[in-house]
């Protein structure tokens, strides 16, 4: 996400570094090449030129702080007012004093709220909530069939029905109230574009049910034209939050750029992939971070906890350690890596990561995952333990087995024996032991080596 406006804005900014003193013209010229950024990104024009103006007032006339350079103070300047732009959201889910908290999701059609509903149901599950997802979108073939499909596989609760929306979800509160769920999840219809008869269906439902919050569910690949459907859904139904989907397919970013501004509604969390894990809180400040280039470790770190398994994951960096990394310690490590999200999703995230992910080709890289995944399930489970017995002729067959080359194999084996030697180069061997509680990830940075 936001691949194209991150590349300008950091080769904007690179331009200011190591200059001692920055001329007004040097932040003019900085300012234009911004602009021109956001624009591009498809952000909205009234909100460029706002952005534009509050960094030359902060600019003009700031003394420079010690502990900074000039051109340090204008990234500095720059990142706060990004994260303003963004809406300075850091929450996650709020819940009512008083269950059930009730989630109203609307939106245009095929903007995934279905599938969103879900996600958030099994975040409130996570965070030690009981949640049941009712399906309301009556209209959409086969939409209420899809929730239950998608609820059953994640062992949510489901509940719909036949009527009017607002007494199904009436019924839908007393089955919560009977069953001890205490978040109702409300997937209500769309349409293609915003029409008065649903807006109307959705007032009424808003009226008839004590709902906590109403959640925008938005497609950021429509870019300008979320800030349009904002506003109409925020006219009839009161909007408390923005749910943006797709992210990770937007290189722009324009409609989380535009919203807070011209909506006042607030990005809280953003749909980076298709898992059902693939939801994250919207953290204005780390995603402002991300697009400067500068990554956003405490995401990574917080997907690794939640999809990495504990057990696995310290098996493989107690074999590390001693020095005998087996290929199914690296298979382990192969599919921690996929439960992470896409390659892309994941480089985007370390410093200077938007760089090497230009290096690396998404596509290349999750063939290459997978050319390893094949190579490792056609060894024995003996050379998967002893890496030491495999010589030409296994490795001919093992090669004829996976569908790749003696050259693909040779390239795994020698990644092998590298994320060893890294070990021992920086002293992670002998024994010493690590931070428990955490799952460790060691080593997945020599995956493509």
């Amino acid at each position: 996400m936001f691949e194209s406006l991150s590349d300008r804005l950091s080769a904007t900014l690179k331009k200011l570094t190591g200059r001692g003193v920055l001329r007004p013209e040097d932040v003019d010229a900085a300012l234009k090449e911004v602009r021109m950024a956001l624009l591009e990104a498809d952000v909205n024009y009234k909100v460029v030129r706002e952005f534009g103006e509050r960094i030359r007032s902060r600019m003009v006339g700031t003394e420079v702080s010690e502990s900074l350079t000039p051109s340090q103070q204008v990234v500095k300047v720059v990142h706060d007012e990004l994260v303003e732009l963004l809406g300075g959201n850091a929450e996650g889910l709020r819940y009512a004093d008083r269950p059930p908290t009730v989630l109203m999701l609307v939106g245009l059609q095929g903007s995934g709220k279905t599938t969103t509903a879900v996600k958030l149901a099994l975040l409130a599950r996570r965070e030690g909530h009981r949640p049941l997802v009712v399906g309301l979108d009556l209209r959409r073939p086969a939409a209420v069939e899809q929730l239950r499909v998608m609820a059953e596989r994640e062992q949510v609760r489901f509940n719909s029905g036949q009527g009017a929306v607002e007494d199904i979800a009436r019924e839908a509160l007393a089955v919560a109230a009977r069953g001890g769920e205490d978040v109702v999840i409300l997937d209500t219809a769309g349409r293609q574009t915003v029409d008065e008869e649903l807006m109307e269906e959705l007032r009424r439902l808003r009226a008839a049910i004590p709902v906590s919050e109403v959640l925008l569910v938005a497609d950021a690949m429509t870019g300008q034209e979320a800030v349009n459907v904002g506003r109409a859904f925020h006219d009839a139904v009161q909007v408390g939050g923005v749910i943006l989907t797709k992210l990770d397919g937007d290189a722009r970013g324009g409609a989380a750029l535009s919203l807070k501004f011209a909506t006042e509604q607030t990005v809280r969390f953003a749909g980076v992939g298709e898992k059902p894990a693939d939801l994250e809180v919207f953290h204005a400040d780390r995603m402002a971070s991300r697009i400067l280039g500068m990554g956003d470790m405490l995401s990574l770190i917080e997907r690794a906890e939640r999809s990495v398994d504990r057990e696995e994951a310290q098996k493989v960096e107690k074999n590390l350690r001693s020095g005998h990394l087996t290929f199914d310690d690296f298979l382990v490590q192969i599919r921690q890596l996929r439960s992470m999200g896409s390659v892309g999703s994941v480089l985007e995230m370390l410093p200077g990561g938007a760089q090497l992910k230009g290096q690396v080709e998404e596509a290349d890289a999750e063939t290459e995952v997978g050319r390893m995944e094949a190579i490792i399930l056609s060894m024995t489970k003996r050379e998967r333990a002893r890496p030491d017995i495999i010589d030409g002729s296994r490795r001919r067959r093992i090669a004829a087995g996976s569908g790749t080359k003696v050259t693909d194999v040779n390239r795994l084996l020698k990644s092998r024996e590298q994320m060893q030697q890294l070990v021992k180069q920086f002293g992670l061997g002998g024994g010493r032991k690590g931070r428990r509680g955490r799952p460790s990830m060691a080593g997945l940075g020599r995956l493509f080596g």
